[in-house]
């Protein structure tokens, strides 16, 4: 293995620009490099030739550049490079620490960064969140704070993004008696991109990713409030 690390080793460092751009120590680009070897020649029977792993490395290129993003996202603070590095070829390894990275290209100004940090995420990360309308990420959670910038939005927000007002319409034709009453008691129905639903929806959870709670406005409870009685039986 020492011989093997040996012989493919300038070949990595200069592919990937461990020593160079990356500006690692020999020591810890020998580690890198060991890592990669190892990953190839567990694919073989027997030992493969210096030739056949660099081979193999070019082959899976991709591959191999997502595992030097991991070991990036391990150190304390990344340089411009590294972080350029880890941003643009750590492919989904970078959505764990995506916070760590978008407030670093922050204060890199590097907004080419951003916007190819923001569309890994939006394409791989979680699913479901909305936009966040201060850093643009899908990444407001159901406490209404964006998990990449910390920035925390507004019932009124969320309202807007998801349509309520329309889905509020269809929810009050469509809820029981005992759905509008528990509306009533709770004050608040909870909001996805399918519809509006009752506090204690099941159904809500099922249809949906995510799932927000929004407190009813006084003259939203009044609605439900005529709906109920609207549907009482004259006895």
């Amino acid at each position: 293995m020492d011989k093997l690390v040996e012989d493919v080793f300038d070949y990595v460092d200069s592919t990937f620009t461990l020593t160079s751009e990356l500006s690692l120590s020999i020591e810890k680009a020998r580690e890198i490099v060991r890592e990669i070897v190892e990953s190839v020649v567990a694919g073989y029977s027997s030992r493969p030739s210096a030739e056949s792993v660099v081979k193999k490395i070019k082959k899976n290129a991709g591959v191999f550049s997502e595992l030097i993003a991991s070991k990036l996202l391990e150190l304390d603070k990344l340089t411009p490079s590294q972080l350029e590095f880890a941003v643009t070829r750590g492919g989904k390894t970078v959505l764990s620490e995506a916070e760590k990275l978008y407030k670093l290209a922050l204060r890199y100004g590097r907004e080419d960064l951003i916007a190819a940090l923001r569309h890994t995420w939006n394409t791989s990360g979680p699913r479901g969140l909305l936009e966040c309308s201060r850093c643009g990420f899908n990444s407001i959670t159901p406490d209404k704070v964006c998990l990449i910038c910390g920035h925390a939005v507004t019932d009124d927000y969320i309202r807007e993004s998801l349509s309520f007002e329309e889905k509020f319409e269809v929810y009050l034709k469509t809820a029981s008696v005992a759905e509008l009453n528990e509306a009533l008691q709770f004050g608040y129905l909870l909001l996805g991109k399918r519809g509006v639903y009752s506090p204690r929806s099941r159904r809500a959870r099922v249809e949906n990713p995510v799932i927000y709670v929004v407190y009813l406005k006084q003259h939203e409870l009044s609605r439900i409030l005529e709906e109920v009685h609207s549907r009482e039986l004259l006895i």
